[in-house]
């Protein structure tokens, strides 16, 4: 009954607001990720101490995340997204940077009006995410004038697995809740936008080909040759790209058969469990299970992209290695988003909550994670 008063209240106050069905339904939507953007947005500005450009940038990363999270859950997405932040790995982009001019920061307010002006006025969602991105990795190399941009390269990822969970659910959603739908055009537009972005910035966003190809092949959307081929022309050179940057150089970056030495596998063992423990470890591994169990695409999908960063990390031998890998700890977040999820349903079934109050209550457990790495950041 109190759940009910709730949800009635809620209803109210957007009758107040005006907002139609529609509109309600992005806010629901798009809520989570926004108040977790902005969340980020502070914690790096004023705890992290980032310039406006570089957390505004993160943010947006993190906001994307937490998009893709959205299904998992309300509460438990907002958890995933703020444990991203406080990754040290993540947290470590904030740091050792030098200020940065201010008309980036008026070029992404411009940006921002132009994403408003064509998904709310001219309702074109596909043209404004092409805006945006483009708008977007204009800004950073005109004024950065760096290629190989890692903050450009984690926002791109981040919107990129946003758009490969979002149209995977949409598609191959779990038997018996709701009916099978086709991609929308937004998504077939976003992903090989972003994918060029990504891999003319940084080769490494290549490794991605085998993961988006069989993502359009199991979401049976029609589509032209003429798109196929794009995508195989982006993978093709990315592929040169990413030869030329770590295997053709003077001092090759790949050690082709690293991936037999037992130690570099101990090494990369390493690696997200210092981002979050064995907690962490364990959630991943339940949430990867679970996810293959009721969504066996989207589970295929984020193993393959996974596995794709595992074989680089296995094999190179340059410097950087955790920043390069940090997609591996996105990927993670998404997994043990899920568990969590998949965790707090099997507890409100169990206790026979119609109201789903259980969900909502061990979804808040995983906010200790965040709370925790913030107590490290902050030396308490």
């Amino acid at each position: 009954m109190a759940a009910s008063r709730q949800l009635s209240w809620l209803e109210a106050v957007f009758d107040m607001a005006g907002l139609t069905a529609p509109q309600l339904q992005q806010v629901r939507r798009w809520g989570p990720a926004c108040f977790t953007a902005a969340c980020a947005w502070l914690l790096l500005l004023i705890v992290g101490e980032a310039p406006i450009a570089r957390a505004t940038g993160l943010a947006l990363a993190v906001m994307g995340v937490t998009a893709g999270m959205r299904p998992m859950g309300l509460v438990a997405s907002v958890a995933g997204g703020l444990t991203l932040t406080l990754s040290p790995v993540f947290w470590s982009q904030a740091a050792g940077a030098v200020t940065q001019p201010g008309s980036i920061v008026i070029a992404a307010i411009l940006a921002a009006i132009a994403l408003f002006c064509a998904s709310f006025l001219l309702k074109r969602h596909e043209l404004a995410l092409g805006l945006v991105i483009v708008l977007f990795a204009v800004i950073f190399w005109s004024q950065i004038s760096a290629a190989q941009s890692l903050r450009l390269t984690v926002l791109v990822v981040a919107w990129l697995l946003f758009l490969l969970i979002d149209m995977l659910m949409l598609t191959n959603p779990r038997p018996g809740f709701k009916p099978p739908q086709s991609p929308q055009r937004w998504h077939l537009a976003g992903i090989p936008l972003l994918f060029a972005v990504g891999t003319l910035n940084d080769p490494l966003v290549t490794l991605f080909v085998a993961a988006i190809l069989l993502a359009l092949l199991l979401s049976y959307a029609r589509l032209p040759g003429w798109y196929w081929l794009g995508i195989l022309a982006i993978a093709v050179a990315g592929a040169y790209l990413l030869a030329q940057t770590y295997l053709l150089a003077e001092s090759p970056l790949l050690l082709p058969l690293g991936w037999r030495d037992a130690q570099r596998w101990l090494a990369l063992g390493e690696y997200p469990l210092a981002q979050f423990g064995w907690v962490g470890i364990a959630l991943a591994c339940v949430g990867v299970a679970r996810l293959a169990r009721w969504y066996p695409p989207l589970g295929t999908v984020t193993i393959i992209a996974f596995a794709s960063y595992m074989l680089f990390g296995l094999t190179y031998i340059g410097s950087h290695r955790d920043v390069l890998l940090l997609p591996l700890i996105i990927i993670q977040v998404i997994w043990m988003t899920y568990a969590v999820n998949s965790i707090s349903q099997w507890v409100n079934k169990s206790l026979k909550n119609k109201a789903g109050l259980w969900i909502h209550l061990v979804s808040a457990l995983y906010l200790a994670l965040p709370a925790l790495l913030l107590l490290e950041v902050l030396q308490i």
